[in-house]
């Protein structure tokens, strides 16, 4: 069958340059949203089908709204990283990779998560700041919160995967006081404001992410264009059908196709409107940072935690050596600005 960001060319795949950055789209799109739901929601929403093609005898296949299921095989398949599978095994493929193999594991990591877990939707009901972000260095597996109880005293943890799957020998340090580690890291937030540098660097990211999407938006607009120029087409083929229930069925699904890609290159062109005018300047960010301490202790925990999601991608700890580093999402200081600045605002 064939598959959404290639084309078959004497038996080969090649890539399908257009469908190969939607493939792309999809995937970052899906560590966005950390939800297939959410993912499948807007891949809808935009219009976005399967892989749509044409049978040697003429038949039109494919092209259906993304489910969970046919998403979540998209998300899973290893011909993206330029693997094959064989049966219950895995081989190098002589075809084009479309996605790194970094955004795959991201991907694949993520799946797992949240197989586990339920996703973004479960309650957080026990104020875990750090739920979903950090992980054990050492054993390269995700830490989960958990609590025990002591009278009416209650102390929680974060505790390693493999010690609780093997047994806590298995890690050299299974457990880290929750407390302890969520104040350390917000700490760390906290001095990105008064680091001049830092700062820097985050209007010149701002910028560069704003750019790329920017990009992307024109090269989806370019696509929806050229799907346009080939649904119109498709619609004089399907009048000139002369069984009347087929020209019927034939001309409701291309009217729908249109009035998908009209209503998404009507959201597309705001969004560009929107972006161009997004660009941030050092002032501004020095100014939103300068207020975190404020805008922080005034939010509720589950808001908190939002905030280090948006932030952040994931946090290594390593119990070893007592060491702690954090990985920030490529737009995460983006995102962190505009929702202080939209808290600034509901506070003011």
């Amino acid at each position: 069958m064939p598959l959404l960001g290639y084309a078959v060319k004497d038996t080969k795949l090649v890539v399908h340059k257009i469908e190969a950055e939607r493939v792309r789209q999809i995937f970052e799109m899906y560590l966005e949203y950390q939800s297939l739901l959410a993912t499948v929601t807007e891949l809808n929403r935009r219009g976005w089908t399967t892989k749509h093609w044409t049978t040697k005898k003429g038949v039109q296949r494919g092209g259906r709204l993304f489910t969970k299921n046919n998403l979540y095989a998209l998300l899973t398949n290893v011909t993206y990283i330029g693997q094959i599978r064989y049966k219950d095994e895995v081989h190098p493929g002589a075809h084009e990779p479309l996605v790194s193999d970094e955004l795959f594991r991201k991907a694949q990591a993520l799946l797992e998560r949240n197989g586990h877990t339920g996703g973004r939707a479960v309650r957080n009901k026990h104020g875990a700041l750090l739920r979903g972000l950090l992980r054990c260095r050492p054993c390269g597996c995700a830490m989960s919160h958990t609590y025990t109880s002591k009278g009416n005293r209650r102390y929680r943890y974060y505790v390693c995967g493999t010690a609780q799957q093997r047994g806590w020998s298995q890690c050299v340090a299974p457990s880290v006081p929750a407390g302890e580690i969520e104040r350390f890291v917000v700490e760390q937030i906290r001095g990105i404001g008064g680091d001049a540098v830092v700062i820097a660097e985050t209007v010149r990211q701002v910028r560069r992410q704003t750019e790329g999407d920017i990009e992307r938006l024109s090269q989806e607009r370019a696509a929806l264009q050229q799907q346009l120029r080939d649904h119109h087409a498709k619609m004089q083929v399907a009048a000139a059908m002369t069984n009347h229930v087929e020209r019927v069925s034939s001309l409701a699904d291309v009217q729908q196709c249109i009035r998908s890609a009209e209503r998404r290159l009507t959201e597309i062109d705001n969004d560009l409107i929107a972006l161009r005018g997004q660009l941030v300047d050092e002032e501004m960010v020095t100014k939103v940072l300068a207020d975190f301490d404020q805008l922080w202790d005034s939010l509720a925990p589950r808001e908190q935690a939002r905030v280090l999601e948006l932030l952040i991608e994931r946090i290594d700890y390593d119990g070893q050596h007592g060491s702690v580093s954090l990985t920030f999402h490529p737009c995460g200081i983006k995102a962190l600005t505009q929702e202080l600045a939209h808290r600034r605002e509901e506070v003011a």
